[in-house]
């Protein structure tokens, strides 16, 4: 089952609704599949939306990052999810992998690089 995300943003315009995902990554949360999906970004004003989920076992998590044009929207969207990951792993204590390595194979921002030594991304 898919989302919908309601509400308006700062700017008083609405979420369209949410679209099939064009890219899914699946991880392991604690030993389960969790499924990030990641929607093609569109136009939200003169920038982009990029929204995503990561269905977590106990909450799924939605939420959008917004960029200057499709990837770089796409690109910052892709950094948020992978800090959030992250979080659940170091503050939450829960064992996030992906492939079974700690390397989840996203774009990370320098902010968090402790968060993830090993990372090639």
């Amino acid at each position: 089952m898919y989302f919908y995300v309601a509400g308006n943003l700062s700017s008083g315009r609405s979420f369209k609704d949410m679209q099939e995902p064009f890219i899914i990554r699946v991880f392991q949360v604690d030993g389960r599949d969790v499924d990030c999906r990641f929607f093609q970004p569109q136009e939200f004003g003169d920038d982009y939306i990029c929204r995503y989920i990561i269905d977590f076992p106990d909450k799924p998590k939605v939420s959008q990052g917004y960029g200057i044009d499709a990837v770089q929207a796409l690109l910052l969207t892709m950094k948020k999810a992978h800090v959030e990951l992250l979080f659940a792993r170091n503050k939450m204590e829960r064992r996030v992998e992906w492939l079974e390595q700690e390397n989840l194979g996203l774009p990370l921002d320098e902010v968090v690089r402790e968060w993830s030594p090993n990372n090639s991304y």
